[in-house]
């Protein structure tokens, strides 16, 4: 197994999508791609039932648990309420067989 770990975060907002709320998820993506230890974060939403979704890779669990505990006190103090969120390890073996990109970042 991995030292590398996901975690699969689920959302809700239930406050308008405005100019400001755009631009200010994109300081965020920003702000986001500069944290210790997160390799990468695929962003997915459903706009018909206004559900948010975050899958992250991390480094370890170390800074995942340094970034979650920093993050969800974030989310909160924007109006985003945090639905569910799951840790996994990485099956390297046959996700290497599946074309996940893990070899560009071991």
């Amino acid at each position: 197994m991995s030292t590398m770990k996901i975690w699969d975060l689920h959302m809700t907002y239930d406050g308008p999508m405005t100019e400001e709320f755009a631009e200010g998820t994109k300081r965020l993506a920003e702000s986001i791609a500069q944290e210790a230890g997160v390799i990468w974060k695929i962003w997915t939403v459903d706009e018909s039932s206004g559900d948010f979704g975050s899958t992250y890779l991390f480094r370890d669990l170390a800074a995942l648990e340094t970034y979650k505990a920093m993050h969800v006190k974030r989310l909160a103090a924007i109006g985003v309420t945090v639905t569910s969120d799951h840790v996994f390890d990485i099956m390297e073996d046959l996700s290497s067989i599946t074309n996940a990109p893990l070899r560009e970042v071991v």
